[in-house]
């Protein structure tokens, strides 16, 4: 890294040797928060000189920063990547970056945006969210707070000389001034009123704007769409828009992001630059990427038999209409782990792989509810699913950018935004609440994630969503359907454990024979798991999955109950559990 030639002041010290004297900080508490007050910043004094090694005095060092692009370096002072406008400090001893604009922070300060008060430096270190005034990010770290507006900003933009006018074309075709004053106005690219940003508007036309919605990306990927998403600056009239993340009525007259690729999708701008929704990235003139258009899953060769790209060594053969075919008890699709019970499936041509048509036609590349792509993996190994909490041994998505142990079964991930599920008689959307839990009709359980009646106050959790609607029970000649919030036409008990069962907590029922069962009595605890397999507990020990076809059911090591379910599993020191979630905590 090459350093500018700029003089070293030779009084600037480390934030960290700095903050290792906190106690001679006096501290200033704004609602329920504590902050420092940072007498002069990185200054450094004959004090900290006295208390503080010569290994950490060292001047801190400038560095050269890359203009009109994030930065690669990280400030330590106010915790962001953003662009100063000309280095960087560094240094030596903790290898850490500063921005010029927060070492230099005065501790009281008059700042163009707030010229009627003065502003003072504070250290933030999080409790209640706090958003900059002038561009809208999340405040960490060094931070300028005034007292009698109750307006904080961070050093680079409190510090920014140029200000009061923006030319930016491509936002809008005029000049843009800033509007130094506090009022409720709606900005035409985020719709929003929000008086805690910072406005400004063009003198020629009526166009508001945010300073932080300015520089808004103009062509992005979000996680709930398989296309990319421009902005608009308004939506065609005559439609009624929904917003494709929040699932509220859109303004046709303000800003938003909408699919080019004739899907009639579109999201609001606020929604679609959410952290976990947006990964960060503009894609303006930047080419679409292979993955962008997805490739099928299979290349067909003819005759009703294809290559899958999991199992590419071998070929796999179309059977169409499996009833009565194959054992469910011993055979099941490769991907979903579901047992094969009916309709069309592909088996290999030289081996036992087999997958459900539909599974076949899983997309190497998914985008739901994450904000980067997920891909399509088999089932080397069990992994958890983050939407219906159960483990799974076949195929999953993946995140494909490496977030840790992100995982979803195929299941839940082929969940779309408008799900028709048989087992209820309206279409469900698939809704990520962000500021609190949902409860499940069903099972009463609160998640985040969960499936909407769009007719009626009905909410199913994935765990519920993704069960099989039709199953086969080896002791009834016909299928099982799955039934949420119906009546049954029969005994409300199972046939099973011989217990009530609840209509609204959903059941299977035969409609030829007029009985009904648990879910869980039918499916077992862990559905996705097989015989053969293997998990890890969080301990990292090894739990081997093997049958529950004893003689006499095997006592559970954790519940102290008889194992009434397929499986068990068995870990090293040779205990027998009846579930995951009972031997996942075992040593």
């Amino acid at each position: 890294m090459s350093s500018v030639d700029y003089p070293l002041p030779s009084l600037f010290i480390c934030l960290v040797v700095k903050l290792e004297a906190a106690h001679l900080f006096p501290e200033k508490t704004i609602g329920e928060t504590t902050y420092l007050i940072i007498d002069n910043s990185y200054i450094s004094d004959v004090e900290y000189e006295n208390t503080s090694n010569s290994h950490h005095l060292r001047s801190v060092l400038g560095c050269n920063n890359k203009e009109g692009e994030r930065s690669d370096h990280y400030c330590w002072a106010c915790r962001s990547y953003k662009i100063g406008t000309t280095y960087f400090y560094y240094c030596n001893a903790c290898n850490n970056y500063y921005h010029k604009e927060c070492v230099e922070s005065p501790p009281i300060f008059f700042s163009s945006y707030h010229p009627k008060y003065p502003l003072q430096l504070l250290k933030y270190d999080g409790g209640i969210r706090r958003d900059c005034l002038s561009c809208g990010l999340e405040i960490y770290g060094l931070v300028y707070h005034s007292s009698i507006s109750d307006l904080f900003m961070d050093p680079l933009c409190a510090r920014k000389q140029e200000f009061s006018t923006i030319h930016n074309l491509e936002r809008h075709e005029h000049t843009l001034h800033y509007f130094p004053r506090k009022a409720p106005l709606t900005c035409d690219v985020c719709a929003s009123d929000d008086t805690k940003n910072c406005f400004y508007s063009c003198l020629q036309c009526d166009f508001i704007v945010h300073g932080r919605c300015i520089n808004l990306p103009h062509v992005i990927r979000i996680s709930c769409h398989n296309h990319r998403l421009s902005f608009t600056s308004s939506l065609p009239f005559g439609n009624s828009w929904f917003c494709g993340v929040c699932r509220r009525k859109m303004d046709e007259n303000y800003g938003s992001y909408y699919c080019t690729k004739s899907c009639a999708y579109a999201v609001h701008t606020n929604c679609a630059t959410l952290l976990d929704v947006w990964a960060g990235k503009e894609l303006k003139d930047k080419p679409e990427l292979e993955d962008d258009n997805i490739k099928p899953s299979f290349e067909e060769m003819g005759d009703g038999i294809i290559r899958h790209f999991r199992h590419a060594h071998h070929r796999m053969r179309l059977i169409e209409d499996i009833e009565g075919v194959f054992d469910a008890k011993q055979q099941y699709c490769q991907a979903c782990t579901l047992p094969l019970n009916d309709g069309n499936v592909y088996t290999c041509m030289e081996c036992d792989f087999v997958l459900h048509e539909t599974c076949t036609n899983l997309p190497r590349i998914k985008h739901i509810e994450h904000r980067h792509r997920l891909v399509l993996v088999t089932g080397e190994s069990s992994f958890y699913c983050r939407f219906c909490y159960r483990y799974s041994c076949g195929f999953g998505y993946t995140c494909g950018e490496g977030c840790l142990d992100y995982y979803l079964d195929v299941r839940c991930a082929s969940l779309s935004q408008l799900v028709d599920h048989p087992s209820h008689p309206h279409p469900f959307f698939l809704f990520y609440q962000r500021e609190f839990c949902q409860q499940c009709s069903a099972c009463e359980s609160t998640q985040k994630i969960s499936l909407n009646c769009i007719e009626r106050d009905f909410v199913l959790c994935c765990r519920c969503a993704s069960l099989p609607y039709k199953v086969k029970y080896e002791h009834d000649e016909h299928m099982l359907t799955l039934s949420y919030d119906k009546i049954a036409s029969g005994p409300c008990w199972c046939q099973i454990c011989e217990e009530t069962t609840d209509p609204k907590k959903g059941y299977y029922t035969c409609s030829e024979c007029r009985v009904t069962f648990h879910t869980e009595c039918v499916l077992g605890n862990d559905i996705y798991l097989k015989e053969g397999r293997e998990l890890y507990t969080y301990y990292g020990r090894k739990v081997d999955i093997i049958p529950n076809n004893r003689l006499s059911r095997p006592i559970c090591h954790g519940c102290r109950k008889r194992c009434q379910y397929s499986v068990v599993f068995k870990n090293y020191l040779g205990n027998i559990f009846c579930s995951s979630m009972e031997v996942m905590y075992s040593r």
